[in-house]
């Protein structure tokens, strides 16, 4: 699954993320990032801000069933795609793509 950061400047292969960070970012909101290894190194990538924590943790929770989706409708049979696609049509375009909300 790819995530588009919020500025849609960037995105992330979720495959590659180790962890989903909020972090307190005090008159600039909340930030939501992905951590990852690249060698030997953490690196993270800003995926978004929001004004509150009770937001970013709601947006955080939509990565996390954007992700569950996405890992069950890629190991589903066909039968199991094509339910997946009918339930779901409404709410996503994409299973493999999740891109941050602005707000």
């Amino acid at each position: 699954m790819i995530i588009v950061n919020q500025n849609k400047d960037e995105f992330v292969n979720f495959e590659n993320v180790m962890c989903v960070n909020i972090t307190d970012c005090q008159e600039d909101g909340f930030l939501i990032s992905a951590g990852f290894i690249v060698g030997r190194d953490d690196n993270y990538r800003e995926l978004g801000y929001y004004k509150t924590e009770a937001r970013a943790k709601e947006v955080k929770k939509e990565i996390r069933t954007a992700y569950s989706n996405f890992s069950y409708f890629k190991n589903a049979t066909k039968e199991g795609k094509d339910y997946i696609i009918n339930l779901l049509k409404h709410k996503y375009e994409q299973f493999d793509i999740y891109e941050m909300p602005k707000e």
